[in-house]
């Protein structure tokens, strides 16, 4: 397998990853989803905290993966 470097963004912050080649569009998704979540909760709660908006989201997906 063969590492490769991304930069990904969560939250308008960037963040350095060192990936397998093969996970990158699962991480891609993932951060896509992360924001996706957060953006929606920030404008259905009207909560602008980059990081109250992340705990959100962290208990959200939490609790999905939980149901499942």
């Amino acid at each position: 397998m063969s590492k490769l470097s991304i930069n990904i963004t969560i939250g308008n912050r960037n963040y350095p990853l060192t990936i397998e080649r093969e996970e990158e569009e699962l991480i891609r998704e993932a951060a896509k989803r992360v924001n996706d979540n957060m953006k929606q909760l920030g404008s259905t709660y009207a909560v602008n905290d980059k990081q109250d908006l992340l705990a959100m989201t962290a208990l959200f997906f939490s609790n999905k993966a939980l149901e499942v």
